[in-house]
């Protein structure tokens, strides 16, 4: 796999700037997964998820990525970026705020996300 910087995420599509009251899910959103998780998908119909995913599966807009992997990845050596069709998601995606916060993400509940749904992947090193 090909290394890149936080940066180099750019090449992804920008995503819509959400408006007040706006809760139409985008095309993509993007999951961040542990390089061991990854790997771990590949040969399964589904990604294999961390324990924080167990009530609900988090999800990033791109605008939000760095915030995310600063706070919850930066101690990572490495970690992998997925841009995910929403398209191909079962279950209920919910904008919400995150337990305890302020902001809002992107939430899915009583899902999964298939394999087929990753339409890019990036591997970061920290």
């Amino acid at each position: 796999m090909l290394s890149f910087t936080l940066s180099a995420l750019v090449s992804f599509a920008a995503l819509p700037a959400e408006q007040p009251g706006e809760e139409v899910t985008p095309q993509y959103l993007y999951k961040v997964l542990s390089v061991e998780n990854w790997k771990e998908s590949q040969s399964a119909q589904s990604l294999k998820l961390s324990k924080d995913d167990e009530a609900f599966i988090h999800f990033s807009r791109e605008d939000q990525l760095e915030r995310i992997t600063s706070k919850y990845w930066s101690k990572a050596p490495e970690y992998i970026v997925l841009k995910i069709d929403t398209s191909k998601l079962p279950g209920k995606m919910i904008y919400e705020v995150n337990p305890g916060g302020i902001s809002k993400y992107y939430h899915l509940y009583d899902g999964s996300i298939p394999l087929e749904s990753v339409s890019e992947s990036k591997n970061i090193k920290n």
